[in-house]
């Protein structure tokens, strides 16, 4: 039976000694540690790593394993053909010499498993299981500890906007199990990194490692709503409009496009086959969010990306963050959705911050809390709402991080709002 790093122990002395261990390893990695790349044609390999080695295995669409140990490891690795666009690190601290298997697939059922353990849960927060690649790792000898990092960038599974938490599962158990999970910066990046850790992995026992996405009970619910009103909001204009007729609309509006580093005609964009799978289901189901999207399109994850980028920088497709879904929708310069989805957000405080900063633009966060003489935390959660529907940016000047309306946004030029 595992346990989870200092189990039973206070969560904030689990990640300091997590930080600790992440800090001094990465001081090892730079001063001791051998370093080695292998470019692997398919998605196996088997590999002796040796003491104080640090390997990088390249695969197969971009899929990324690093492996940094103190000890021997007899590695065998193998990731199912339809999984890309994964990146993931193991440190490994161990005494004695390990043969180590992991095999990395889509879903429990394609393990051999009849359905998902029973999800993590704590107190009113959700996990939802969206990643799409869970590790399978079995050893020969019990590894003392095992510490997991991945790089939270979209292309490889994980949103930067999103909360994720890594969960283990061993099979004696009903459920999966969370892994204290924090988030350190990199500031040469401007990325964050997620890390976990977990000690005492017994030999012989299938241990299973993945990503929940952290939803919050009450954004699920209000997602629904939203998107049951946006649906019947857009409905009038979705239903009446043929992808024929839309593809003349955007043929002969006029509308400036930044291309950025696409060099594509209009025409090419629209005659790609898998771009008209994308708009297919987004005239068809304005509204319908990315999973959804990667569901019904059978579009790898990554070229759905960029797909999306593409059909967004054109303006062809437009998109909003509703919760914690991005949502997507025909691309119109007044879009239904956008004060349908005001209008159910809006609270009589977040209407007063909203229209101070557009009587006084350049306020900050403690003029706001002053004026208003409500906890400057609150203040902080209704003006990250106006950021989320884009109604505000920011502009720092000096230490001040000054906040201004964005009067590009349908609501300020929407005489009816």
């Amino acid at each position: 039976m595992f346990t989870l790093k200092l189990k039973n122990r206070s969560k904030l002395y689990s990640i300091f000694i997590l930080l600790l261990v992440f800090i001094n390893f990465n001081i090892l990695i730079s001063q001791v540690l051998s370093h080695r790349t292998e470019n692997i044609p398919g998605f196996s390999t088997q590999d002796k790593v040796y003491p104080n080695e640090s390997v990088k295995y390249v695969f197969f669409n971009n899929i990324i394993f690093d492996i940094s140990t103190d000890s021997f490891i007899d590695l065998n690795i193998h990731y199912e053909n339809n999984i890309e666009n994964r990146q993931i690190y193991f440190l490994i601290n161990n005494s004695n010499p390990i043969s180590l298997n992991i095999s990395s697939k889509v879903s429990m059922q394609n393990f051999g498993m009849p359905g998902m353990p029973q999800e993590p849960r704590k107190g009113e927060t959700q996990f939802q299981y969206r990643y799409n690649c869970i590790l399978q790792i079995k050893t020969n000898t019990t590894i003392e500890s095992l510490t997991i990092n991945n790089i939270k960038r979209s292309i490889y599974g994980l949103n930067p906007n999103i909360e994720y938490s890594l969960a283990l599962y061993e099979s004696s158990q009903d459920s999966w199990e969370l892994i204290d999970t924090i988030e350190l910066l990199n500031e040469s990046s401007s990325e964050y990194t997620l890390a976990g850790s977990v000690s005492n992995i017994q030999a012989d026992t299938e241990y299973y490692i993945t990503f929940y996405e952290v939803a919050n009970i009450f954004d699920n619910w209000f997602f629904i709503i939203i998107l049951i009103v946006g649906v019947i909001g857009i409905a009038s204009i979705a239903i009446l409009i043929s992808k024929k007729d839309y593809f003349q609309y955007l043929k002969t509006r006029t509308i400036p496009i930044e291309k950025g580093a696409h060099r594509l005609s209009l025409e090419d964009v629209l005659e790609n086959e898998n771009r008209n799978k994308i708009i297919d289901l987004i005239l068809k189901e304005p509204g319908i969010h990315f999973n959804e999207l990667l569901r019904k399109t059978e579009i790898a994850a990554g070229n759905l990306v960029w797909h999306l980028d593409i059909l967004e920088t054109y303006k062809v497709v437009g998109k909003k963050r509703i919760g914690n879904f991005i949502a997507y929708f025909p691309y119109y310069q007044k879009n239904p959705i956008s004060n349908i989805n005001l209008r159910l957000s809006k609270s009589k405080l977040t209407l007063g911050i909203l229209e101070m900063i557009e009587k006084e633009p350049g306020l900050w966060n403690s003029v706001i809390t002053k004026h208003f003489k409500v906890d400057h935390k609150t203040i902080q959660y209704h003006i990250n709402k106006l950021k989320d529907l884009n109604l505000i940016h920011f502009r720092s000047e000096g230490r001040k991080k000054k906040i201004y309306p964005n009067l590009e946004s349908d609501y300020f030029n929407n005489t009816d709002k």
